[in-house]
């Protein structure tokens, strides 16, 4: 698996547990860079996940 792959699978579970986790999403809303540091992924995909999670609450 390449890179490419392994974030996109990092993002996709990010996002399910957002989705499933309300604790998690409040989490990841209230201070998103606290949370994705956590996680071996580029700005990039920060910056995905960051605005798909603001999509997910409008």
């Amino acid at each position: 698996m390449n890179s490419r792959q392994r974030e996109a699978e990092i993002i996709s579970d990010i996002l399910l547990k957002a989705a499933s986790e309300p604790e998690f999403r409040s989490q990841l809303l209230r201070s998103p860079g606290e949370v994705l540091n956590q996680y071996n992924i580029s700005a990039e995909a920060k910056t995905v996940i960051k605005n798909s999670i603001i999509d997910l609450t409008q």
